[in-house]
């Protein structure tokens, strides 16, 4: 079976060292960088320069490759799946975002492909708590969750760590995030719409709506409210407020001293060289609230982890994220899932697997059940 990583990048480094030593897999690497391919064939791996964005090459890696696992910026992402079913590729496992991953959904079919989609921390883990919270519930009022790639620290620029793409990062900031708020689908702005959240013994945090969700919006359709929160240290909204009205976060080009950029590109640019690389912090909180019997009950599942306690070069979000994206890769290496979109929550039967590799990492999952007579 030939295992194929398409990006070769933060978290597709991370995916294919996890491939290599925690499944046996022996992945080779495709990457549209010279000095990307060149540092995977230094890690001892196989690598070639393609771009897999071209039809021709999504063609090759369909017919030599059993599964194709992606991880790429966004703006690519969207492409080259689609390139790859279209290709009958035998099964996708894409950990990047794409705006509508069911639109994979009837040509995967027609192709016989095997596409998972948001095979990450969150969208990817989030939704297979969600679905678990929510399935100790007899009648489910609302599910919420909470992510944040942090600094450890609530100092320097952002509170940020440089641990994926800082295009991907912008872009959440600009992107409308799907919600569901009393019953009724909502387009929430990330910055307009953020809220300020204390959560059960981690402290206070700005929440910026974003656009996680997906296709728990279709798998937790009865619940009348669903939100995706991305969480920062307080503070954090008011500057991006700032930056948007400076006109920051804007994809227009402007001229200055004879070159045209944009804001966007620049601040992308600034914060690629300012931002720190490791040093980061992960929460992962997600709390499902409603009927239990006779009972209100609230579940909740948490992870709340630093770089130094693990140990790790990398930091825990890419780590985490690269984690989730191979042990996806594996069940689909397994045989598992169906011709189609399998959305993350369709490997929640699989979660215990999941649970206990990451443990072994030193993270930890943490339930809560409370309940109100």
């Amino acid at each position: 079976m030939e295992i194929c990583l398409i990006g070769y990048g933060r978290v597709g480094a991370v995916t294919a060292q996890l491939l290599a030593q925690e499944y046996g897999l022996d992945p080779m690497v495709f990457d549209s960088s010279g000095h990307r391919v060149e540092e995977a064939k230094r890690r001892g791996l196989r690598a070639s320069l393609v771009d897999a964005s071209n039809p021709a090459f999504a063609s090759r890696i369909a017919a030599e490759c059993s599964i194709a696992a992606v991880a790429l910026p966004s703006r690519a992402a969207a492409r080259v799946v689609r390139s790859l079913v279209d290709a009958g590729a035998e099964a996708v496992v894409d950990v990047s975002y794409v705006p509508d991953p069911l639109a994979f959904h009837q040509p995967a079919i027609e192709h016989g492909s095997r596409v998972f989609v948001d095979a990450g921390l969150a969208p990817g883990l989030s939704n297979m708590l969600a679905v678990r919270a929510a399935g100790k519930l007899d009648k489910v009022n609302r599910v919420t969750i909470y992510v944040g790639g942090l600094s450890a620290e609530s100092t320097g620029p952002l509170g940020l760590v440089a641990s994926w793409s800082i295009d991907d990062l912008i872009e959440e900031y600009t992107r409308k995030a799907r919600a569901r708020i009393a019953g009724e689908e909502k387009l929430l702005d990330p910055i307009w719409d953020a809220t300020r959240v204390e959560l059960p013994g981690l402290g206070v945090f700005d929440a910026m709506p974003t656009d996680g969700l997906r296709t728990l919006l279709r798998s937790l359709s009865s619940v009348p409210n669903l939100v995706e929160y991305t969480l920062r240290y307080p503070g954090h909204v008011d500057l991006l407020r700032s930056l948007r009205s400076l006109g920051m976060l804007d994809d227009k080009p402007h001229v200055a001293s004879g070159c045209a950029a944009s804001p966007r590109k620049m601040l992308v640019k600034l914060l690629e060289e300012r931002l720190p690389r490791s040093g980061d912090r992960v929460i992962l909180y997600v709390e499902a609230e409603g009927e239990k019997g006779d009972s209100w009950a609230t579940i909740s599942y948490l992870i709340d982890v630093r770089q130094e306690e693990l140990g790790i070069e990398t930091p825990v979000l890419t780590f985490m994220t690269g984690h989730v994206h191979a042990w996806s890769v594996a069940q689909a290496a397994r045989g598992y899932g169906h011709p189609g979109v399998n959305a993350p929550e369709e490997l929640a039967p699989r979660l215990p697997d999941l649970e206990a590799r990451l443990e072994r990492r030193g993270i930890r999952l943490h339930g809560r059940s409370c309940y109100e007579h």
